[in-house]
């Protein structure tokens, strides 16, 4: 088996149903070949030691659900906001200080985490778009 594949198998452990789940897994960084399972819908990274986000989550183009709480993120990446099918975003547990504005381009929200960030300070127009996620009936955690 090449490391390639080897490598696939080990993520292909994690997959399943569409999901996948990384969590507790002692990560400091995520494995590229991660975001060749465009299929994923559910993906969870929490509970790790990451502090960083590669352009290439871009290709899961499925993804419904991301979860990263409880990593060391001090910023989101700007294409966060090109994730559009995002309907669950779990950032709670982080040092995020700000979060990048192109996060308003999530229209699909319907669960929104931000709590324990204690440096966390949104724009006007993010709070705008939280309000706005609120009144449509979404559950947004500060």
């Amino acid at each position: 088996m090449s490391p390639y594949e080897m490598c696939n198998h080990k993520l292909i452990e994690f997959i399943t149903h569409n999901r996948c789940n990384l969590s507790n897994a002692s990560m400091t960084d995520i494995d590229e070949k991660l975001f060749e399972f465009s299929h994923i819908e559910v993906l969870d990274l929490s509970e790790n030691h990451l502090k960083a986000l590669p352009a290439s989550i871009k290709n899961l183009k499925n993804l419904k659900t991301l979860i990263l709480s409880d990593n060391l993120f001090e910023a989101i990446p700007d294409f966060i906001g090109d994730l559009k099918y995002l309907e669950s975003l779990y950032l709670s547990g982080n040092q995020l200080s700000t979060l990048p504005n192109t996060i308003t381009k999530l229209k699909n929200i319907k669960w929104l985490s931000l709590a324990e960030n204690e440096n966390l300070v949104l724009s006007n127009a993010q709070m705008k778009w939280i309000n706005s996620l609120k009144s449509n009936g979404s559950t947004v955690i500060i």
